[in-house]
């Protein structure tokens, strides 16, 4: 099964530390590489890795870009306008920018039959692809 990797599955799968470690490592070796996700949540993972582990987890991220173990697949200049309209629509959730753009990618026909890698279950299970569809997450508390 092909992936988009969120935020929170990315950390867990790099920091041994993170409460996810165990359900990344092991949710990593059900799928496909390589793993498909978004500037955004690139950055945010990042941020939290650099939190937590220091330079050494944004090198280690950085290395899956290289070896195209994760893979950049969207442009902000193509759907600026489609993640202006989620972020509104959704701003009770409230939706931020990196879930946003996976709305997006998993709304786009080369993405309908991915699944979304992420902790994030409660947000995941309101947005919806489209306006109607339900996306396809794979969570922690799915396994449970």
């Amino acid at each position: 099964m092909r992936i988009i990797a969120d935020t929170g599955f990315l950390v867990g799968y790099l920091d041994k530390d993170d409460q996810y470690y165990q359900w990344a490592i092991k949710t990593a070796q059900n799928h496909k590489i390589p793993l498909y996700t978004c500037e955004a949540v690139i950055a945010e993972a990042a941020y939290m890795l650099h939190q937590s582990l220091g330079a050494q987890g944004i090198v280690a991220l950085m290395k899956m870009l290289e070896n195209g173990s994760v893979r950049i697949d969207f442009s902000i200049m193509q759907h600026a306008e489609r993640i202006a309209t989620l972020t509104k629509r959704y701003e009770s959730v409230p939706m931020d920018y990196a879930d946003a753009c996976l709305v997006v990618m998993a709304e786009q026909e080369k993405y309908r039959e991915h699944t979304i890698l992420t902790v994030d279950d409660t947000d995941f299970r309101i947005y919806r692809r489209n306006g109607r569809e339900a996306l396809n997450i794979d969570t922690p508390q799915t396994r449970k």
